[in-house]
């Protein structure tokens, strides 16, 4: 699979990142989606892919802080890769865990398609 740009997400913002990635097909953006489900194991030949593609965003409902956005960022660039990068993570305060917090901490679909058309 060919990416010119890639979404990373972790569960349960799949089906999140699913609903941006086909809306943004529709609007004529040639976007991937990859399924990164465990922070301690990187993928070489999929880091490859991904770092070789114009953008990426990592999405996740994790610590933006201390999350797999921190982590896959350095990652990147330890393997000499330089893509535009951002993550989306959990950064307000409150209890965690309801659906609704998606679009408080700004990792529901509509959020994930801003991110990426201001990344391009």
């Amino acid at each position: 699979m060919y990416l010119r740009s890639a979404t990373k997400f972790v569960p349960p913002a799949r089906y999140r990142c699913l609903d941006a990635v086909e809306r943004l097909k529709e609007q004529g953006i040639d976007i991937g989606l990859i399924n990164k489900c465990t922070l301690n194991v990187v993928d070489e030949e999929a880091m490859t892919l991904i770092g070789t593609s114009p953008l990426v965003l990592v999405v996740e409902p994790l610590n933006r802080r201390t999350g797999l956005g921190s982590r896959f960022g350095t990652w990147l660039l330890e393997r000499g890769f330089s893509p535009k990068y951002q993550h989306i993570g959990i950064h307000k305060e409150g209890s965690g865990g309801l659906w609704e917090h998606a679009y408080h901490q700004g990792y529901d679909p509509v959020s994930v398609m801003a991110k990426v058309k201001s990344m391009m």
